[in-house]
């Protein structure tokens, strides 16, 4: 699960250099870091218009693809995808962990305790 968050990350950081990019154009920009596969740069690609995170249109024989939404929005989009797969399926132990890994920090409990009680306001409000 976090290897292809990864991926998809480094995929969306070369669109957001240059959006509108071919699945040639991210591949080029890829291959500047490490070898990486044609089919994976596609697959890839695939796998994130298919959740929403791309937009493509058809020029020519190419696909062009662009991203729909912003560093911040993906990056949250990608936590509550990652996160929710592991509370659906570990859901004490995924919290257990999570609560014990923010609690090494005391900026990001305090942090943390903010956006719970915000979150229960929120829920109290009509």
């Amino acid at each position: 699960m976090i290897a292809i968050a990864v991926s998809e990350s480094q995929v969306m950081e070369a669109l957001w250099a240059g959006p509108g990019q071919t699945v040639s154009a991210v591949e080029a920009l890829l291959q500047r870091r490490r070898p990486i596969a044609h089919t994976t740069v596609l697959t890839t690609l695939d796998r994130l218009h298919r959740k929403g995170y791309l937009t493509r249109d058809r020029q020519g024989k190419a696909f062009v693809y662009t991203p729909r939404f912003s560093r911040d929005e993906f990056e949250r989009a990608m936590a509550e995808e990652v996160l929710g797969a592991l509370l659906a399926q570990f859901s004490v132990p995924a919290l257990s962990a999570f609560v014990d890994l923010v609690g090494n920090d005391p900026a990001n409990l305090d942090r943390l305790e903010a956006i719970i009680r915000a979150k229960r306001r929120e829920r109290r409000e009509p």
